[in-house]
């Protein structure tokens, strides 16, 4: 038994680690523009409604194809389309630093959004194939630390040679090394599907239709508290580099070293509550007592800290934003485990596919609404006042929408 539980803990580990560093290069790829926002745009003349939409262009397509590539990992295996995903958003990293003007900007960032939206359906069908039960906060939240230490070393590092050696030199090297993940995954993990689930004691496989993930009410509450969520993410992943520099008069040095602090802060959370979160459990908390607790506390936090964040002085700024980080962090692992246990192996390609899209037009509204704001106001109060609003309904969603989190019996409702 012991043997057993340190072959699964390290086959859950290797598949999780080399989630985070995928899903390191795709945020430390699409964070690029906004580390080069403060040069961009006074290099191309943008006004900030035009850095609004440049800022949310990438996921305009980004949503539009999350339903499909969950459907592409469902069908074809998310070890292979997740591979092939990365290859083109790397690709387009690369192109986007060739732009001579806005239409080139938008029309490369529109590809990175399409191929990048892979990630989310393919990876958590691996960890629900691959992971077991009782290693899946840990491993989720490993693999969710890649999404805030990208955007820490996207954002520190990348200002640093952004700094000496511009940022088109800075957005093509990115791209460039983000093709290397590729040589470690298909050599340990490969394009091998894992085996189909089917019902116990016969060859039928388990399949659940698009009618079916959608009747379910889980979704619709996960589809609600992701967005929720994710427009405060956005709304710092995209405008907290010119909020600094234009608002609180940072320099464009200092103002990276702030945003740094705010993703260290989400990367060492969402690292820390995976791990507790897997001993609460075990320790014998009910994933829906555990996973909703740790959402209904990081939304609440979370809006607590944007209000602060929108009134505190410059010499508390930095507190703020690591605090903000640390409860934002803490939803990661809750998020995505609640989403592979309800769908299980059978649906968590279309289910996360839908959800994610869903969740992420924040990503398309939060830099769009934050632009017409500082346009009409010069500031960012009402912005950072508004997404303390949502978050607050997120909580809603995560605590009171959301049914038990048990897994769907999608064998018992159809078998094909």
């Amino acid at each position: 038994m012991n043997s057993l539980l340190r072959r699964d803990a390290g086959t859950s580990t290797t598949v999780a680690i080399l989630l985070c560093l995928a899903l390191l290069v795709n945020y430390i790829d699409r964070g690029s523009i906004s580390t080069a926002a403060p040069l961009l745009q006074s290099e191309f003349s943008l006004s900030p409604k035009a850095m609004g939409w440049v800022f949310s262009a990438f996921f305009w397509t980004y949503v539009l194809f999350q339903p499909i590539s969950g459907a592409l990992a469902d069908r074809f295996g998310p070890e292979r389309v997740l591979a092939s995903g990365l290859a083109l958003w790397s690709v387009a990293t690369v192109m986007t630093g060739l732009s001579s003007g806005l239409f080139g900007l938008i029309a490369f960032r529109l590809v990175m959004g399409a191929s990048e939206s892979v990630f989310y359906p393919s990876g958590l069908s691996i960890l629900a194939t691959r992971v077991a039960d009782r290693f899946r906060s840990r491993a989720t939240g490993t693999m969710q630390f890649g999404s805030y230490v990208g955007p820490a070393l996207g954002t520190f590092v990348g200002g640093l040679v952004m700094n000496r050696f511009g940022w088109r030199v800075m957005i093509m090297s990115l791209g460039v090394l983000s093709m290397l993940w590729l040589i470690p995954w298909l050599r340990i993990i490969g394009l091998k599907r894992a085996p189909p689930v089917t019902v116990p004691g016969t060859t039928k496989l388990i399949r659940a239709s698009y009618g079916q993930i959608l009747s379910q009410r889980a979704l619709w509450a996960a589809m609600l508290g992701t967005f929720c969520g994710n427009y405060m993410f956005f709304l710092m992943f995209t405008w907290l580099p010119l909020y600094l520099v234009r608002q609180r008069g940072l320099s464009l040095r200092v103002s990276q070293e702030y945003a740094t602090l705010f993703y260290v802060a989400e990367a060492i959370s969402v690292l820390i509550s995976g791990w507790l979160i897997d001993r609460w459990i075990v320790r014998g908390a009910s994933a829906n007592r555990a996973y909703k607790s740790a959402l209904g506390l990081s939304c609440a936090a979370v809006c607590l800290c944007l209000l602060a964040c929108a009134q505190v002085g410059l010499a508390g700024l930095p507190m703020v934003l690591i605090l903000m980080g640390l409860a934002d962090g803490l939803a990661g692992p809750s998020n995505c485990s609640i989403t592979q246990i309800m769908a299980g192996s059978v649906a968590t390609g279309r289910w996360m596919g839908l959800q994610n899209a869903v969740g992420n037009v924040a990503g398309i509204l939060a830099p769009i609404i934050t632009g017409y704001i500082v346009a009409a106001t010069g500031q960012y109060t009402l912005a950072l006042v508004i997404a303390s609003v949502v978050a607050l309904v997120g909580a809603f969603a995560w605590v009171v929408l959301m049914p038990a989190v048990v897994p769907v019996p999608w064998g018992a409702e159809r078998a094909v």
